[in-house]
């Protein structure tokens, strides 16, 4: 993989099923452990920087439109950071044993979860779409809550099985429950979500020494879903075409692709924050799915790389953190809990520009977005979690 995590891991992994002696825990580099987690620390508040400005940057002229109040989406974006923050806190004082003990009511929690936005009365639709949760005082993202739910299983149950090659014992378990949330998130009519948390599956199985074939088995039933369910994703369709040739319809279908290709025209440094033009009528979603566009049209490419060599800092030091654990369990959920971010920010990166079709995804720590947000401070506590348990365990 580069960073030399396969073989890394693979030696960390046999260890570990082999009941680690306290000597190996002991041998933990606490220097090299205090660098990376300065690291991914400085990278994380510097998206959540980037977030802060561009909250407001992005939705001031669509505040004051819809609520004559130019600073209404941005102060409760500021909300939405100070409740992500306390959940953060939160999660540093969870034993990441918490998750393995409870493994199955959190699995369950993400099925109920998955269902409610069918039920008439609690499910929030927007157009055909059903993928929120309201409760009246407060509405959330189904598919958000599931993806963390996902993301805390897998890393449980590769490691509880040992033997990652049997299929009925281990792989299918892992099997039923991923596939399972994928067809749930699926028929909320949410399937670039369900996608990419299929992807973050295959990923973490990969990594976790489950079989080649198995994986592609797991692949091959996402894609029969997706068949079967065809005749609902007709807007797929419609945006496939629209991305690869936005010109047939440039007032209508290809519309949007077209002023993705706009921010592009102003050079390195970018038209200046807050006065990029794009976001006030041109794009979807300036402040949540449409982001980094904003980000390319105001600071150009220079803001652009900033950005990106920050959500790459915040990926690589989650990975050399997970080098340093010496537990299958606790490496995995590492890699997991930080694909969470990084995946989706990378499909949000490829959409602005133009590298796949509009997908609707959120640029995590940047996007407005009340789960979003959550979801994404609290893998940071995980994280968190993971580095005081090993500095911890090193002292012992």
């Amino acid at each position: 993989m580069g960073l030399g995590f396969n073989h890394d891991f693979e030696a960390i992994g046999r260890r570990a099923l082999r009941n680690l002696p306290s000597s190996i825990v002991k041998s933990v580099d606490v220097s090299k452990l205090n660098f990376w987690i300065e690291v991914f620390t400085i990278s994380f508040v510097t998206l959540v920087i980037i977030g802060v400005v561009f909250s407001l940057s992005a939705s001031y002229a669509l505040s004051n439109k819809l609520y004559n109040n130019p600073f209404f989406i941005f102060l409760k974006q500021l909300l939405w950071f100070a409740l992500g923050i306390f959940a953060m806190l939160v999660t540093m004082k969870i034993p990441t044993s918490f998750y393995s003990k409870y493994i199955k009511l959190i699995v369950l929690l993400g099925i109920i979860i998955g269902i409610l936005p069918f039920i008439p009365g609690i499910g929030k639709s927007k157009g055909e779409a059903v993928r929120w949760v309201n409760f009246g005082l407060f509405s959330f993202s189904s598919s958000e809550v599931m993806k963390l739910a996902l993301a805390l299983y897998l890393p449980v149950v590769i490691s509880r099985k040992g033997d990652t090659k049997n299929f009925f014992t281990s792989f299918l378990p892992l099997f039923i429950v991923t596939v399972t949330f994928f067809l749930m998130v699926s028929l909320q009519l949410d399937l670039s979500n369900a996608i990419l948390m299929l992807g973050c599956a295959l990923l973490v199985m990969f990594l976790g020494g489950v079989p080649l074939r198995h994986i592609l088995i797991t692949l091959f039933t996402s894609f029969v879903i997706i068949f079967l369910l065809s005749e609902r994703f007709r807007y797929i369709q419609d945006r496939l075409f629209a991305f690869l040739d936005p010109w047939s319809d440039p007032f209508n279908k290809g519309y949007h692709t077209i002023q993705f290709l706009k921010v592009f025209s102003n050079g390195i440094l970018g038209t200046g924050l807050g006065n990029g033009i794009i976001k006030e009528k041109y794009l979807p979603e300036p402040h949540t799915d449409s982001i980094f566009s904003v980000i390319i049209e105001e600071t150009g490419l220079v803001g652009s790389l900033i950005t990106i060599a920050s959500l790459c800092m915040y990926f690589i030091s989650s990975i050399n953190l997970a080098r340093l654990v010496a537990d299958k369990y606790k490496v995995l959920l590492v890699f997991s809990i930080s694909s969470l971010s990084v995946i989706w920010a990378i499909a949000n990166i490829m959409v602005a520009t133009l590298l796949i079709p509009p997908t609707g995804t959120n640029f995590p720590f940047l996007s407005y977005g009340g789960t979003n947000t959550i979801v994404s401070f609290m893998s940071v506590g995980i994280i968190y979690r993971v580095y005081i348990e090993t500095l911890k365990e090193s002292s012992m």
